[in-house]
């Protein structure tokens, strides 16, 4: 009995066909959110660095623009590539954007 359970659950042609695609939808899901990961992980350590610099000071990659009572706004505006799981010849370029407020213009 045991024997002919086991020979009558063997994969077939169909049953390759019907998995083949599920297997690639979750490669291609994998992939967006391992993408999105890295892009929100960037992005949160982007931002503390430019607070950070903000708070206590320090020189970095930003721009500093002045506000009409007092302090600035710093931007700093990050551009490259994410890095992929699965790499089908494209490249996905990022963007990440940051700001904070400086109150103290001496830092």
């Amino acid at each position: 009995m045991r024997r002919l359970l086991l020979a009558q659950s063997r994969g077939s042609v169909e049953s390759f066909l019907t998995i083949l695609p599920q297997v690639f939808v979750f490669l291609v899901m994998f992939q967006l959110i391992f993408m999105q990961f890295n892009m929100m992980a960037d992005t949160n350590l982007s931002q503390g660095e430019l607070a950070r610099i903000a708070i206590n000071g320090g020189s970095a990659n930003y721009q500093r623009y002045p506000l009409i009572g007092g302090g600035s706004v710093l931007v700093a505006n990050q551009q490259g590539v994410v890095k992929k799981f699965m790499d089908f010849g494209n490249i996905s370029p990022r963007k990440v954007l940051t700001i904070a407020v400086d109150e103290d213009e001496s830092n």
